[in-house]
């Protein structure tokens, strides 16, 4: 039986409370947090500052919002602001909506015009990022090497009243020739796309809402039963240009738009085909490639009216110079036509498949594997890890946990929402806490403040500092896939529990040396824990195996964070301008790295022989070599014929496979047949060799 919303409700509500009295905050502070970070999983929003701000302004208005966050892939400047009630039987309507919105809105005109010096402290970090706001917004002209302007800007509101019935549209402005949009996220949409099942909303494009018949084109006729359709299509540069000036980044998968943002610019070429040559683009241009879920077709079947989930996998970078030339240079697009490949996947693992296809597909620029990520082994690895890896029971428990990694998005609420019975649920919450869930994001910031002492890279957000993670890793895979064992997974967790409390100390040090309206918090965390294990000696390192025992921080190692800490947030507060931005320069840890800090007797004692940890990696590592020998043949029973035969058809069907491999690989595949055939242990260490090598080009199967 699905979840009523009553029921969801409940339940949305219920664990707002209890994890507000576990992180040591209130409701509405939780909700905020975890509300937002559920819209960062949509790719909704970009590396999202939480700053909590309500002034009052000129003519006695309020100016006021929860969050602000920067989409540099399609230049847009992101507010949101949160409205939380304890009574849920309220709706949100119209003319709050509108109330909320003009006081977002109050705040930008105040920084467009340069006065909010008259209402912030000189200390405060958001006179900072206001001024620089105000600056962005007024630059029109594209430095190509440079662009800093805001071009679009998106209000948001996180809400957990229902909204009104009456309300059918939002509302719509312009500030200052730039597009205002208005979204608003309720409760009530977050249970609709629960129950769906899906990880986000999708994008659905009708043509006829921008003035097109349709997009003409051809379906690809191929033999075999494929899991998609192909087709080639002609698209209009007006009409790509105005779909992504109306979705902006969503329309970007996810590693496109990593790159995008990272390093895309405004492409010098495109723009002067478009002012020279437009009717030469077409023949130019590489053009895009594209991913739907569906697509409707006109009568004669030659135009494209509809498409759904529509997701660009390749060729970001043309689609935003297209936008940017209409609107920055005020060029006709009249006369451009875009090539397009656009693959419908019917394959029900949607988004693993427009992963693959994004890695596999040409681009204009190299995109590295690290930048494809999210598709890396290594995630199935550590997941498996975190598995079989049982957490001690904490002191306040009799209970073993276990820590969830969230390898895809969404992946813990959906493995509950498989669950149809409230005691399942209620098990599979105690089994799997909520506050030992890893999402990929997470884990790199884990591990590249503790472990590769990189907090620059850190303060950069999330994005940027998996690129950084995904290198390192992908390195370490390679060279002995085999170090990913046990101990390096107890390490990371003992790295979580380190950023958590971390975390925790600073934000409960509000009262005393922490000034919240810096909004510097995610920079004295990292900072604090690079520059703490950094002064350790060589031969010497925190206890993790105390750590990981516990499942929290010994009191040494608190009393020495909460010390340096301090010391932490008065070097970022005496940096001069924003301090956020400070933190992500090279310079600025190098620097930190340099000032002289004293540990502490207590602290020193704590430390533990750094043998001790390598000595235990190594012997597990020599371990998992040995066992990968003996165990294999067990292994690959193991995983069961069904599971061979998956494999052998995603093989076969990316025609990646020789005839040898194709016949190694049907021996387990009749396993639960009446003559089920075993592999010989030289055939079984070849097999092992072609699951490894279809894993590394993108196979992998459950």
């Amino acid at each position: 039986m699905n979840q009523t919303y009553e029921e969801f409700e409940k339940e949305f509500l219920e664990d707002i409370d209890i994890n507000a009295q576990i992180e040591g905050t209130t409701p509405d502070e939780y909700f905020l947090n975890d509300t937002i970070q559920r819209l960062v999983d949509m790719s909704l929003v970009v590396n999202p500052e939480i700053a909590p701000m309500q002034k009052k302004c000129r003519n006695q208005k309020i100016m006021s919002f929860d969050a602000y966050a920067f989409d540099e892939s399609d230049k847009s400047l992101v507010l949101i602001s949160s409205e939380f009630i304890d009574n849920t039987n309220e709706t949100i309507t119209m003319t709050l909506i509108k109330q909320i919105m003009q006081r977002m809105i109050n705040f930008l005109d105040e920084a467009y015009d340069n006065q909010l010096d008259k209402y912030f402290d000189i200390t405060d970090n958001l006179l900072l990022v206001g001024k620089d706001i105000g600056r962005r917004l007024k630059i029109d002209y594209v430095d190509l090497e440079s662009n800093e302007s805001i071009d679009r800007i998106k209000l948001i509101i996180i809400t957990n009243k229902r909204l009104s019935e009456r309300v059918k549209t939002l509302p719509f402005e312009i500030f200052h020739d730039k597009k205002v949009e208005m979204d608003i996220w309720s409760l009530y949409r977050f249970y609709d796309l629960y129950q769906s099942g899906r990880e986000r909303e999708p994008i659905v494009i009708e043509t006829n809402k921008y003035g097109v018949d349709g997009i003409p084109c051809i379906k690809a006729e191929m033999s075999g039963n494929l899991d998609y359709d192909a087709y080639l299509a002609i698209v209009p540069g007006n009409l790509l240009h105005k779909i992504y000036f109306e979705h902006g980044s969503r329309l970007l998968e996810g590693n496109v738009r990593t790159f995008l943002s990272n390093r895309g610019k405004i492409n010098k070429g495109i723009r002067l085909t478009i002012k020279n040559e437009p009717t030469k683009f077409f023949t130019y241009n590489n053009g895009i490639a594209c991913t739907a879920s569906e697509i409707t077709l006109s009568d004669d079947n030659h135009k494209i009216t509809r498409i759904t989930d529509l997701q660009i996998i390749n060729g970001g970078q043309t689609t935003a110079s297209l936008t940017s030339a209409a609107l920055k240079d005020k060029m006709s697009l009249d006369n451009i036509f875009v090539p397009m490949k656009l693959t419908v996947v019917k394959n029900d693992d949607y988004d693993t498949m427009i992963q693959n296809i994004s890695k596999y597909a040409n681009s204009q620029n190299k995109i590295k594997d690290s930048d494809l990520f999210s598709n890396h082994p290594f995630h199935r690895a550590f997941e498996a890890l975190a598995k079989k890896n049982q957490a001690p029971a904490k002191e306040d428990s009799i209970n073993n946990t276990l820590w969830f990694y969230e390898r895809s998005r969404g992946q813990y609420g959906q493995e509950q929402f498989k669950l149809l019975k409230k005691s399942e649920k209620d098990n599979f919450a105690k089994k799997y806490p909520k506050n030992q869930v890893i999402k990929k994001e997470e884990l790199s910031k884990y591990f590249v403040s503790a472990e590769l002492l990189r907090p620059d890279q850190v303060c950069k957000g999330s994005e940027k500092c998996m690129s950084f993670f995904a290198e390192y890793i992908d390195e370490k895979y390679q060279k002995s896939p085999e170090s990913i064992n046990d101990q390096f997974f107890k390490n990371c967790i003992c790295y979580a529990i380190l950023f958590k409390e971390t975390d925790k100390i600073v934000k409960n040090a509000s009262n005393s040396w922490y000034i919240t309206e810096t909004y510097v918090k995610a920079g004295v965390v990292s900072y604090t824990i690079s520059k703490l294990i950094s002064l350790i000696p060589n031969e010497l390192c925190l206890d993790y195996n105390l750590i990981w025992k516990k499942q929290k921080l010994y009191p040494s190692l608190v009393a020495e964070i909460e010390r340096l800490a301090q010391i932490t947030f008065e070097y970022i507060q005496n940096l001069g301008g924003n301090g956020m931005e400070q933190c992500k320069k090279e310079a600025t840890w190098i620097n930190y790295k340099q000032i002289k800090y004293q540990f502490t007797d207590e602290f020193c004692k704590s430390l533990l022989n750094k043998s001790l940890i390598e000595e235990q990696s190594r012997s597990e590592t020599k371990d998992n070599k040995l066992l990968k020998d003996v165990n294999i043949e067990t292994e690959i029973f193991n995983l069961g014929a069904p599971y061979w035969r998956r494999l052998l058809d995603e093989g076969l069907k990316r025609k990646i496979l020789s005839p040898t491999e194709i016949s190694l690989l049907q021996i387990p595949t009749t396993f639960d047949t009446k003559m089920p055939k075993f592999p010989s242990s030289k055939q079984a260490k070849l097999i092992w060799k072609i699951r490894e090598k279809l894993g590394d080009v993108g196979v992998l199967i459950d």
